[in-house]
């Protein structure tokens, strides 16, 4: 049963939240408040129509949420591309989802959850009933239908109306059966013609698979007779050149050999080094030409005195600019104060040389006594495993315990 339904844009519902209660629910209102929308909200959930303007003006999708008793909301979504639906139960983080169904296409989980589909009768394939969401103009489902389907419906569940079907079916086959019989004896009439016309048929295809193999070989002659062409060609040229060859050979046959040449690297070496010379000469002859007017440079000083005394003025001045920074810093101090006497630093420094002394006479002592502790340790551990536990309260005896509980072992 259904609990709640919530449109959310559908039509002209923004946000509508109705909640059914048990039995009966009548939905009235004035005219054009949506109530048609509401019906029309379920038949989109039992049926996903075609198409339609569902989606109120200026969303992106229109959604139907159908809850039932048992908790379980089934969803209708609607977007302007195709719809879908969402299973949403109870304990279940994700939603089942069910998406490119195609129109007019329900999937069976959800129809197995709504039980909403319409009634098909026998005899009436194509008119099937809605007992569960009626029209405007028809809110009783069969008020307006022919009486023939009004008591095919109520005899629907008759054995009756079970057998009359049954012989309506039965009759509609053996008709088609005889006119499939029929267009099957035509067809093989037709078929029998087509194969005594098709007879030659194997000869012709012998003879094309021949003349296929002909055109192919021709085709590949076809492409070879350039190639043999070339070659000709290539043999004509080469034929050509060997009688020339044999021509020159026999001509130069009665000549007397050249003289064997000389190494031409010196003589090499000889022409670049000449023409770096010239090239030198001529840099050096245009350089004189450029400075014979200029007058000649003045006499060159020994300058290493006067290095000498400009280093020196040069250190004097640093020195002088640091004694000044230094006298205007050390201008606004106090005098030094004057010291003390050191008589009781040296004292001080006698008691901590003696501190340290018998420092050192303490720790003397120290390490005599840790070596002294473990040897007494040692004889004690010797004599307590001859002993055993203790004879008075019969723990055991080891020397840390002994150590540590003296007062309960004295003797």
């Amino acid at each position: 049963m259904i609990r709640k339904i919530i449109l959310e844009n559908f039509m002209a519902h923004k946000h509508t939240e109705l909640e059914l209660g048990p039995g009966l629910t009548a939905l009235t209102g004035p005219n054009n408040t949506g109530k048609s929308a509401v019906v029309e909200a379920l038949r989109c959930v039992a049926t996903n129509p075609s198409p339609y303007n569902y989606i109120r003006h200026g969303a992106k999708q229109a959604r139907v949420t159908v809850e039932l008793e048992d908790g379980v909301r089934v969803v209708w979504i609607r977007k302007k591309a195709s719809p879908g639906y969402e299973i949403h139960r109870p304990g279940q983080d994700e939603p089942e989802e069910f998406w490119k169904m195609g129109r007019g296409n329900v999937p069976d989980e959800v129809r197995d959850l709504l039980r909403l589909d319409p009634v098909e009768l026998e005899r009436f394939k194509n008119d099937a009933v809605d007992v569960h969401i009626g029209n405007q103009r028809e809110p009783v489902f069969l008020l307006n239908r022919p009486d023939s389907l009004v008591a095919d419906f109520l005899a629907s569940s008759t054995e009756g109306a079970h057998l009359l079907s049954m012989q309506d079916a039965l009759k509609k086959r053996i008709t088609e059966a005889k006119r499939e019989q029929a267009g099957r004896t035509a067809r093989l009439g037709h078929i029998r013609t087509e194969l005594d016309t098709l007879s030659p048929l194997p000869d012709l295809t012998l003879l094309a698979e021949t003349c296929r193999e002909m055109k192919t070989q021709l085709r590949t002659l076809d492409a070879a007779i350039p190639a043999l062409g070339s070659l000709l060609h290539e043999r004509d040229r080469l034929e050509k050149q060997r009688v020339h060859a044999q021509r020159s050979a026999q001509a130069l046959a009665n000549l007397t050999p050249p003289p064997e040449l000389e190494p031409v690297a010196p003589l090499a070496n000889t022409l670049n080094e000449q023409a770096a010379l010239h090239r030198r000469l001529q840099t050096a002859s245009a350089q004189a030409k450029t400075l014979a007017p200029l007058n000649p440079p003045p006499q060159v000083h020994d300058t290493r005195t006067l290095r000498t005394l400009v280093d020196s003025l040069q250190t004097v001045a640093d020195g002088l600019i640091r004694s000044e920074k230094r006298h205007a810093i050390l201008n606004g101090l106090l005098d030094p104060p004057q010291p003390d006497s050191p008589a009781p630093l040296q004292a001080l420094l006698r008691d901590m040389g003696a501190l340290q002394h018998r420092l050192g006479q303490a720790q003397v002592e120290l390490e005599r006594a840790k070596n002294e502790k473990q040897a007494f340790r040692a004889q004690l551990d010797e004599r307590l495993a001859g002993l055993g536990t203790c004879p008075t309260c019969g723990q055991p005896m080891d020397a840390g315990h002994f150590l540590q509980e003296v007062g309960e072992h004295e003797s």
